[in-house]
């Protein structure tokens, strides 16, 4: 992560110079022009969150889980676990804050104060859950949504963006001449024709994640768990 910050806050970009964090003027979007030239993100073309550069501090946060996991395989008490988590993830908020000063946190570019906050938030949900499901116990059907999407993560994830896509692939030729896709007459129709834009685009996206869930229900009943 400090690789990343000397990289980004000191090394010149030609025409930009150095300490630059704007969309495609700063020192990973440079690196991305140079390598990957044609494979950049295709609704930026100029840039792309997951770069070359952008890679050090994901791997950061892949690592961030690793030792969490450690950490819950330790023969500590469940108490101390608990308690540990909140603590480490407190202090990684804070020290994201303070760092925000100077790097700004922003999910695009994966900036090292986001790869630390991030860890920090993930850390307090992860203590909440770990508390209230494993150290608790107690009744667990309120977690059957989360085990439903969770056993099939990758399958669910997939999925998803198949028809995402099929959304916008789909068109459909309206009375004046004019072409709209599918989701923007699912979204016109069924939504924006009785709810205000921004409830409009709630609603959509919870019916979105409604479907998805529904179609991995019939998996789990199944005991369909499709992995890498």
């Amino acid at each position: 992560m400090m690789a990343y910050w000397v990289m980004m806050e000191w090394i010149p970009v030609p025409g930009v110079g150095a300490g630059s964090y704007e969309k495609g003027a700063n020192f990973a979007a440079h690196i991305d022009s140079m390598f990957l030239e044609g494979h950049m993100w295709s609704v930026s073309k100029t840039w792309d969150p997951e770069g070359i550069i952008s890679t050090i501090p994901a791997i950061s946060t892949t690592l961030f889980g690793v030792l969490t996991g450690h950490w819950l395989r330790s023969k500590k008490n469940p108490v101390e676990k608990t308690l540990g988590l909140f603590i480490a993830g407190n202090f990684l908020m804070f020290v994201a804050s303070i760092w925000s000063w100077v790097l700004p946190i922003n999910k695009n570019i994966w900036t090292s104060s986001y790869t630390v906050m991030m860890a920090g938030l993930a850390l307090i949900c992860l203590g909440f859950s770990y508390y209230f499901i494993d150290v608790r116990g107690g009744s667990k059907k309120w977690l059957q949504p989360s085990l439903v999407y969770g056993t099939n993560a990758i399958t669910v994830f997939v999925l998803s963006g198949i028809f995402a896509k099929l959304l916008y692939l789909i068109n459909f030729s309206q009375a004046d001449g004019s072409k709209i896709s599918l989701k923007g007459w699912i979204y016109n129709n069924l939504y924006v024709s009785w709810l205000s834009e921004i409830n409009a685009s709630l609603g959509f996206a919870i019916s979105f994640i409604i479907i998805m869930y529904l179609l991995m229900l019939v998996l789990y009943n199944k005991k369909i768990f499709i992995k890498i």
